[in-house]
Order: C-alpha cells, then sequence, then structure tokens
C-alpha cells in the first residue's frame, strides 16, 4: 500500500525519479539488447512500480496521472525505438507495444479485484463490500452481472473500493461482466480498455 503520510506529488515525484533512474540506464544498454528482453527488463524495473497499489490513484487529478503518464510515454518510446516526443507518436508506440495508458491501467486493476472478491471472495475485506445488484422487481438488470453501487456524497469517498468498483464494473460491456474465470475477464477487459483507448487514435 502507498503510505497515507505522503501526499499525492510527493508520491508522483518518487516514482518519477526512480522510474526515470532506471529509464535513463535502459536506454544506454537499448542497442545490446533484443525486443524481448527490453520489454521483460522495463517491465520489470519501470512498469512494475507505476502499476504498484495503482488502485489507489483512482480519480485523483488529472496532473498527477499526466506525470505518471509522460514516465510511460518516455518508456515506451525507448523500448520501441521511438524519437519523436509527440502525443501522436506516443499513443502508436503504446498501441504497437499493446500497453494500456496510465488511466486504463487504473481502470484495468480495478475490475480485475471485483472479480476476483465476487468469484472467490478474496480478499475478505474487499469481497464485504461488494454484492450483486437485486431489483425489487423481476427486471431485466437482475441477470445482467451488475452490482449494487453505493452512493456517496463527496468525492474522496467515491474513489473508495465500496463505491468506485460497482461504479465501474457496470460501467463494463456485458460480455465483459459475464466471464466467470479470471483468465478470461482479464483478457476481454484488456481488450475492452484497449480498443477505448486507441480506438481514434
Amino acid at each position: 500500500m502507498l503510505d497515507p503520510r505522503i501526499t499525492l506529488s510527493e508520491h508522483t515525484k518518487a516514482v518519477s525519479k526512480s522510474c526515470f533512474y532506471h529509464i535513463r540506464a535502459l536506454k544506454h544498454i537499448r542497442d545490446s539488447l533484443d525486443s524481448s528482453m527490453i520489454r521483460t527488463i522495463a517491465a520489470a524495473l519501470v512498469t512494475s512500480r507505476l502499476d504498484y497499489a495503482n488502485s489507489v490513484l483512482y480519480g485523483i487529478p488529472s496532473k498527477y496521472i499526466s506525470r505518471l503518464q509522460r514516465i510511460q510515454n518516455t518508456l515506451a518510446r525507448v523500448v520501441g525505438g521511438s524519437r519523436t516526443p509527440n502525443r501522436t507518436s506516443n499513443l502508436a508506440t503504446l498501441s504497437q507495444l499493446h500497453w494500456l495508458p496510465i488511466h486504463d491501467r487504473i481502470k484495468f486493476k480495478i475490475p480485475t479485484m471485483t472479480h476476483k472478491a465476487i468469484y472467490t471472495c478474496n480478499p475478505p475485506y474487499l469481497a464485504n463490500l461488494v454484492q450483486w445488484h437485486t431489483p425489487s422487481r423481476n427486471l431485466r438488470s437482475a441477470s445482467a452481472n451488475l452490482l449494487s453501487v453505493t452512493r456517496c456524497n463527496i468525492s474522496f469517498g467515491a474513489r473508495g473500493f465500496r463505491s468506485a468498483a460497482p461504479a465501474i464494473w457496470n460501467s463494463l460491456p456485458s460480455n465483459v461482466r459475464s466471464c466467470e474465470t479470471l483468465t478470461t475477464f482479464r483478457r476481454n477487459l484488456k481488450f475492452h480498455l484497449f480498443h477505448s483507448a486507441f480506438a481514434t487514435a
């Protein structure tokens, strides 16, 4: 978990400093590595840091997401061998590498945790926060694999798992929500998020 004693600004700055250190080191040996090896090293040294506990970053101000996105864009250019830093080339490189942007990586993590909580009841402290939607009348939504959404009047509370998980889950297409095995769910979820992220790129 992230240290609750530090601010988002301090956290993203610390992640940025650590990631760029490894990116610079990776850039020096880029020409000595094949495509598979550099992607493996990039995932181990940088992507793992961007993904660590990233579910708690849901709903944070865009300026912090942008800071993390710049890290991923730089890493993608090093891995993909691109030298033109602009939005179009960044999206193209991420698409070629089949990497979800930071915002979508966060959205990928939360439904994955939700699926585990629903179908395995693990971890229990998350499983206790989600439940299937059960309408008072016999409606079509009763068989739509929807979750009951907990309303929250404050923005900070809306970022919590109890509120965020059902909201994101219910926004997914039915073919994704209906997957009972985690492997199939993750595959369909990534396809959905990938298509949404790069459909207009």
